[in-house]
């Protein structure tokens, strides 16, 4: 059954449990294991929320084998500073470019945008002309790549982020560059513009 056996092959791409998309999806873990196993299959709202998850149609996900190698269209918009913080416009950016679904790490189309990096205090991580697929989210983990909005530096920057107590810090790769500290970053106005998830690096 090729449902059957896309939806597993998805599910083993995004790392997603049956917990997980059944939890997405409203239904029981129990069901996705029947889909999976092909001892059943999903009404046609639970197909339709399946493809929309994995940025696919419902016919693909339904119909035949799906396109490993599959690209996706993300608005372009704008230009990241991995310096100090700078201005990212998305109205005068806002053109489309198509990358690899698997840069989307499993997020929802609707929720992702591509940002390309200017400036070297990420390197040798990023690079400028990198291209980031960074998921629009106002909150991080330790280590995540971030992009942060400072409204007091009218401008965004993309920074690796930690968090020990109160104190939240913008750190760079490039030694050159300084750490950014705050140490209370409501009152001081840092903004978590999205979580990087995905890079498609500048070919030289």
């Amino acid at each position: 059954m090729v449902f059957r056996e896309n939806l597993t092959n998805l599910m083993a791409e995004y790392d997603i449990s049956n917990v997980k998309l059944g939890k997405i999806l409203g239904v029981s873990d129990t069901a996705v294991m029947k889909w999976k196993r092909g001892d059943a299959v999903p009404a046609i709202d639970k197909a339709l929320k399946i493809a929309e998850f994995f940025n696919i149609t419902v016919d693909e996900l339904l119909g035949k084998p799906l396109n490993t190698e599959r690209t996706i269209t993300l608005p372009l918009v704008g230009a990241i500073s991995a310096g100090s913080f700078d201005i990212l416009n998305e109205e005068e950016w806002s053109r489309d470019r198509s990358v690899s679904v698997r840069m989307l790490a499993g997020r929802p189309i609707k929720e992702c945008v591509l940002l390309e990096v200017v400036g070297d205090s990420m390197s040798p991580f990023l690079f400028p002309g990198d291209i980031l697929v960074v998921h629009r989210q106002t909150y991080a983990v330790n280590g995540n790549i971030i992009v942060a909005y400072d409204p007091d530096q009218n401008g965004y920057t993309v920074k690796r982020y930690w968090q020990s107590g109160d104190t939240v810090t913008l750190e760079p790769f490039n030694k050159k560059y300084d750490q950014i500290k705050y140490t209370d970053p409501e009152q001081q106005h840092l903004n978590l513009y999205g979580v990087c998830v995905g890079l498609e690096r500048k070919l030289v």
